[in-house]
């Protein structure tokens, strides 16, 4: 690395508060774009708040199913698989021959769960 001085340092952090001024700019046009009209009155925003985590957890249910569609696709697991439950997948694994309690890291969450 070539040795620092302090021209050098001074162009490197002129540069960078360039690049988070951008960011910053492109952040607030984003948040302007997306983001509702907040009104000024407390008891207005709290209802509104109140409104948009109703509308909020829709649509983030939609979007993560979105998501996990897309990265099962991309892992090649098909759209009709089913996982099953935790439970189905404990008496899989004991059938199969694995005993938590030989893992250490198993060992450890098993010890914390009956503290």
């Amino acid at each position: 690395m070539e040795k620092e001085t302090l021209e050098t340092i001074t162009q490197r952090l002129d540069r960078l508060e360039k690049m988070i001024t951008e960011v910053n700019e492109q952040l607030s046009w984003l948040v302007e774009k997306l983001g509702p009209d907040v009104p000024t009155d407390p008891e207005a925003r709290a209802k509104m708040r109140g409104a948009e985590a109703l509308k909020n957890n829709k649509q983030d249910a939609h979007i993560t199913e979105e998501i996990l569609d897309r990265l099962f696709e991309k892992m090649g697991i098909p759209p009709d698989f089913d996982p099953g439950s935790i439970e189905e997948l404990h008496e899989s694994m004991r059938q199969s021959g694995i005993r938590a309690e030989d893992n250490e890291f198993s060992r450890a969450i098993i010890e914390e769960r009956e503290i």
